[in-house]
């Protein structure tokens, strides 16, 4: 007789086990597992004790044991893994733009001009800007046009941080002190002309400074124009103390390409503009 019970008592564990095993899959499975489980449960008790009145005890106690043990575990609640949001982005970003976290490219003043390439960051909003994201400035003061009080200065005119003339400032342009192509040697006519600006500078003690601005058109690159404009400034303050005016007023800079009077599509054009100005303050 203990040989059956102890086979009962086998019987049973082997049958919840299979229940828990892997191969167990939904509700429907659980419950048959669970009922097996009542039913041997309480078969193995009442064999145990020689009693069919325990029986009812031994099948709660397989029962409870088999809904523990066939859990499915394809009932868990299992988290996947959330999808990380890829931002629609442009495919043409220029070279140079700064990119976010999710690879997009950005524009923190939101001027248009994406950062890393805007040149002028944190522009306020509303404010009208060139390619590199820079306040327009349109007579070219160096005083942006949405702060400049006085717009439509004359080139070359030294201003104050609104944009106006320095009291007492005059702009004195000779025309015909031109340069040929290339070259900051001045010609015999460009002599003649700047004779006027010696018997002007001559002629008056009110002058304080005298800035000589040499220009250039717009053909070679912008570093060889801004060094030829500076050797042809140079050479007229060289002219001008060699015919006795005070090299100390003097001041030569040149302005390149920058600041063109005519159209450099055309030879005349280019040709007002290889020029020398002056621009006196008193």
């Amino acid at each position: 007789m203990r040989t059956y019970k102890l086979l009962g008592v086998v019987l049973a564990i082997a049958l919840l086990a299979g229940c828990a095993g892997p191969n167990q899959r939904g509700s429907q499975n659980n419950l048959l597992c669970a009922l097996a489980g009542g039913v041997v449960g309480g078969a193995t008790a009442a064999a145990a004790i020689d009693g069919g009145a325990t029986a009812v005890g031994g099948a709660v106690v397989g029962a409870m044991l088999a809904v523990l043990l066939c859990q499915d575990g394809d009932d868990a609640v299992v988290e996947e893994p959330m999808a990380v949001a890829v931002a629609d982005c442009p495919t043409d970003v220029p070279p140079g733009a700064l990119m976010d976290a999710q690879g997009c490219a950005f524009d923190s003043d939101g001027d248009g001009v994406l950062d890393g390439i805007d040149l002028c960051a944190g522009t306020p909003a509303g404010v009208s800007v060139d390619r590199v994201g820079c306040p327009l400035d349109a007579d070219k003061d160096a005083v942006p046009d949405y702060l400049d009080l006085c717009p439509g200065t004359p080139l070359g005119t030294i201003v104050d941080t609104d944009g106006c003339p320095l009291p007492g400032q005059k702009i004195l342009s000779l025309t015909g002190v031109n340069f040929d192509t290339n070259k900051s040697v001045l010609t015999d006519s460009a002599k003649d002309i700047l004779e006027q600006a010696v018997d002007l500078l001559k002629g008056t003690d009110s002058v304080i400074e005298v800035r000589v601005e040499g220009h250039t058109d717009s053909r070679g690159s912008d570093a060889y124009n801004m060094t030829l404009s500076q050797s042809r400034a140079e050479a007229v303050v060289a002219y001008l103390t060699s015919r006795g005016v005070n090299g100390d007023s003097l001041l030569a800079v040149g302005m390149g390409e920058a600041y063109p009077v005519a159209n450099n599509d055309t030879e005349a054009g280019q040709a007002a503009n290889r020029r020398v100005d002056f621009v006196v303050s008193q």
